[in-house]
């Protein structure tokens, strides 16, 4: 019964994303004009972009003001009819400064509040798991939702963490870790919720480089910062530096310079090139779904949906790929030798 109730609701949620995008590509179709197929997958892309869904204004007359609306005065209106927004806060604040007599005004994206929204999730979870662990004590866990989220603390503990960084200094990073990986996870999921409604709120945060850049960057802090708590600043510098001959050393100083700033790049550009295709490959078969019509065009939009499906595996996988692999640099900085 449980598993009927599943895939009823992971069929449910399939048939509202391809219903939306549907509705997005044949919003021209309804007033008489057959959009062309760039149209359509423009259209369909155009789902990937930030864009503004309310503002804040800070300063001038007001103070503070918070839901100002992001949207240009005379600039038009989009596919749904909604009014266009600014695309920069600088852009925000030029056209609004006069309206609240100073200040200036920042611009809440949606990738904004899908960060928001994971990890007010990632805090309740995590709230209502140590208080089910504190009541339960030395008791066997019990529950499908406690239980899995126990095993997976576990797993990342024993089987990523510790192995790699001893029990010792993994006890430390141990909240870091478990953090990135399910604010990660969290962000995966919402960003494959259809925006029902067009509400705007709803987006792929980790697609984009500004937020993998952030995440990369608490783990470019925790390389260094470990390193320079273990061996202090000289030693955490010259540990990057092999055993090589002298005549070597001004080269490989070069190539681990640049080693340092790939890593968090690596990590950056890795989560959201993945979580960027996928995306792009299940708009484009809703893309080829709707050009194909009748139907032929079940057959790309069941590939979607087999796409789809893989793409909550991807979720879960690239939260751990990007976990496990600021668990090993941190490793290498507080282990050089190995």
């Amino acid at each position: 019964m449980k598993r009927a109730v599943v895939v009823l609701l992971g069929l449910t949620l399939v048939s509202s994303l391809a219903m939306a995008a549907t509705e997005e590509t044949g919003h021209a179709s309804d007033h008489g004009a057959a959009p062309s197929s760039s149209e359509i997958f423009g259209q369909l892309f155009g789902h990937l972009v930030p864009h503004a869904v309310t503002g804040i204004w800070i300063g001038g007359d007001k103070g503070f003001a918070v839901g100002v609306d992001p949207a240009k005065a005379d600039g038009g209106v989009d596919s749904h009819g909604n009014p266009i927004p600014h695309g920069s806060s600088k852009d925000f604040t030029e056209a609004r400064r006069a309206e609240f007599g100073g200040g200036f005004g920042l611009l809440v994206y949606n990738i904004n509040t899908v960060q928001w929204f994971a990890g007010g999730l990632l805090l309740l979870v995590m709230a209502l798991t140590a208080r089910r662990a504190r009541a339960r004590g030395t008791e066997a866990p019990q529950g499908a939702w406690y239980g899995i989220i126990e095993s997976t603390i576990l797993y990342v503990r024993n089987e990523m963490v510790y192995p790699v960084l001893g029990k010792d200094q993994g006890r430390t990073l141990l909240p870091l870790f478990l953090t990135q990986f399910f604010f990660i996870f969290f962000m995966n999921l919402f960003g494959l919720l259809p925006d029902i409604g067009h509400s705007g709120l709803l987006g792929t945060a980790t697609s984009n480089v500004m937020v993998t850049g952030g995440l990369a960057l608490t783990s470019f802090v925790a390389i260094h910062a470990m390193g320079v708590k273990q061996f202090g600043l000289i030693k955490h510098c010259k540990n990057f530096v092999p055993h090589v001959p002298g005549f070597l050393v001004p080269l490989m100083i070069v190539v681990e310079l640049v080693g340092v700033l790939v890593k968090p790049f690596a990590l950056s550009v890795r989560l959201a090139a993945n979580l960027t295709a996928g995306h792009l490959v299940v708009l484009g078969l809703f893309g080829l779904a709707y050009l194909a019509g009748g139907f032929l065009g079940y057959v790309p939009l069941v590939m979607a949906i087999a796409i789809y499906a893989l793409e909550l595996f991807v979720a879960l996988v690239q939260a751990y790929i990007f976990t496990y692999l600021s668990i090993v640099f941190v490793g290498a900085s507080l282990h050089p030798d190995h």
